[in-house]
């Protein structure tokens, strides 16, 4: 009887930690890098407490690609950095690593599947929930500040590219689980979920949401073709092609968010440059990376120099913006190839494209939906340069992989 209860309170142990976890990663998305924190090192003690069950992973060749993202600045900052190595980025990438061993090891029933879901959408109910009673309370102050390109109030810090992304995300699991349950109830909610969530990234304007929405419908679409009724295909392509239509013209928020894109674009695309234009600020950082990569092909300038180097083309070349406009290149892609060189750049790519060699990730539209806008944003997206993108981009890419695997170990496939 002794052994049968330690046995019970063992395994309770094994669900109730990394489910504490992943509460305190997404609490902390919303609130605190101190609760995110603590959240990284009960997944992390559970990894290391189960690391015997995922051994296997690290012999996968899409895996290799994860620890080279990881490695490879962290190995960069050492050599240039020596003992400050701790000070950069290259340790946080480490994360890249964490959170597939972590899902892996984890493994969750299908009881535990659906709880997390429903709490990734419980969570961004609140997010939405936040912003939008903001913008009601006080709507013409916040539609007045779209003429300059700023956005409503946010949690996650402020960081309404993560906050949109992460609701785009939110969709695409509610669709899971409309898909899963039998209730009709429970359909009606997440349809209904689903629709706020479109309109609120409407309201919200955020350029990389509402890219990875269209992408993910389109994609999801594409993998329903011949699946789904002649007429219901027909609505949703309609209401695809309609949907942004409809909102420039009854979403004033969206609508001057276009409006100020074209302004923005009718200065840079001249070469008129000046402070505060948001897409400008992006061109020229990929201008900036572009330049850097020219002069340092094959070594690239070091992870942990980058920012110098880049501040130092500023300087150079535009002379008449502030310090406050010098940014990274403003893509992952770009980032990697300037501060690790060739093989950087080889290696994310690598990491884009090995899992179109899988069939079990190619086939499966969950992944796809979540994979193909994410990649398709590291052309214009920093995601692994903070705390924030590197836990948005790592937990879900590791999660909708162990979903794809899952479903290939259930069929036999």
């Amino acid at each position: 009887m002794n052994s049968i209860g330690t046995e019970a309170k063992a395994t309770k142990w094994t669900i109730a930690l990394p489910l504490l976890g992943i509460i305190l990663l997404f609490v902390g998305f919303l609130f605190s890098r101190v609760v995110s924190n603590i959240g990284f090192l009960f997944i992390g003690i559970y990894v290391i407490f189960h690391f015997r069950k995922i051994g296997w992973l690290f012999y996968n060749k899409w895996m290799f690609t994860f620890l080279g993202l990881a490695l490879l600045p962290l190995l960069s900052d050492i050599i240039y950095e020596g003992t400050g190595f701790l000070q950069e980025r290259g340790v946080m990438k480490s994360l890249l690593i964490l959170f597939p061993a972590f899902i892996f090891a984890f493994n969750p029933k299908k009881n535990l599947i659906s709880a997390i879901h429903y709490l990734i959408i419980f969570v961004m109910t609140i997010s939405t929930a936040y912003s939008l009673q903001n913008y009601i309370f006080d709507y013409e102050n916040i539609t007045s500040q779209y003429n300059v390109s700023k956005v409503m109030s946010v949690l996650s810090f402020g960081d309404h590219i993560r906050v949109s992304w992460v609701v785009v995300i939110s969709c695409l699991l509610a669709l899971y689980q409309f898909k899963s349950t039998t209730s009709k109830y429970t359909k009606l909610l997440l349809v209904s979920y689903i629709i706020i969530q479109i309109v609120y990234l409407h309201i919200l304007g955020s350029k990389t949401g509402l890219i990875a929405l269209y992408l993910s419908a389109i994609i999801s679409l594409a993998y329903e073709f011949g699946r789904l009724k002649n007429w219901l295909f027909v609505l949703s392509v309609a209401a695809l092609f309609l949907l942004p239509l409809i909102a420039y013209n009854t979403i004033p928020t969206f609508a001057q968010r276009v409006n100020y894109i074209k302004y923005d674009f009718g200065h840079y695309s001249k070469g008129e440059f000046k402070d505060g234009l948001s897409d400008a600020i992006r061109f020229n950082s990929l201008k900036a990376g572009k330049d850097i990569i020219i002069s340092n092909p094959i070594t690239g300038v070091g992870f942990s120099n980058l920012q110098e180097e880049t501040e130092s083309w500023y300087k150079q070349n535009l002379p008449e913006l502030s310090p406050k406009s010098y940014f990274l290149p403003s893509s992952e892609i770009i980032i990697y190839w300037a501060s690790g060189g060739i093989v950087a750049f080889l290696l994310f790519l690598s990491h884009m494209f090995i899992p179109f060699t899988m069939p079990y990730l190619r086939k499966n539209i969950w992944f796809m939906a979540f994979f193909i806008p994410a990649i398709f944003s590291f052309t214009f997206e920093t995601h692994l340069e903070g705390q924030l993108p590197i836990f948005v981009y790592g937990f879900f890419v590791a999660w909708f992989w162990w979903l794809a695997w899952r479903e290939r170990q259930v069929l036999g496939t």
